[in-house]
């Protein structure tokens, strides 16, 4: 009985078309070398469980930080009032006091909410408020790329007090101590 081969192909293969040994393991190296698509799903998903719970938990350290930060911004600035008053004036030196206090209410919100309703927080802000949204991500990347850009200099800087310092490969070796003989 012959078969109508496809085109480019000058014999048929015996086995190849049928789907009998695809799912046993017949002990050969075909039934090991074949993959077990559930097990690479299931591990695929406790990878990404694991992700998910480390990312969740460098979010919950950046919360932390944060909070401790604005505690400190808070407290400088509400020391700062004293010298405002004594300067501008006490009306002044309770915007100053205000100030702080709305710096210390954010922290404290912050540190009481989980990461997961800062999240949905943030989400909803983006939803009733697109262009306050753009213009604060828009402000953190300028604020964030002074950042980077100051950390430049200062390596440049550091990077030219170091090289004037220290002798140059084209001024040649450096001279060798003399003993006294």
């Amino acid at each position: 009985m012959a078969e109508a081969l496809p085109e480019g192909t000058d014999q048929i293969v015996p086995g190849a078309s049928s789907n009998n040994n695809r799912d046993a393991d017949d002990g050969t190296s075909r039934g090991k070398a074949r993959i077990d698509t559930a097990d690479l799903k299931d591990k695929a998903s406790e990878f990404t469980g694991q992700a998910a719970d480390k990312a969740r938990g460098y979010a919950e350290q950046g919360k932390e930080r944060a909070s401790a930060g604005l505690d400190s911004f808070a407290k400088m600035i509400g020391d700062g009032a004293g010298q405002v008053d004594s300067a501008l004036g006490e009306s002044y030196g309770d915007y100053v006091r205000k100030a702080a206090g709305a710096v210390s209410d954010f922290s404290g919100t912050l540190r009481d909410k989980d990461v997961d309703e800062l999240i949905d927080d943030a989400r909803d802000l983006v939803r009733r408020s697109p262009a306050i949204a753009i213009g604060a991500a828009a402000a953190a990347g300028f604020v964030l790329a002074r950042i980077i850009k100051a950390g430049s200099e200062s390596l440049d800087e550091t990077a030219k007090t170091v090289s004037a310092k220290s002798p140059s490969p084209k001024d040649g070796p450096s001279p060798k101590p003399q003993s006294a003989d």
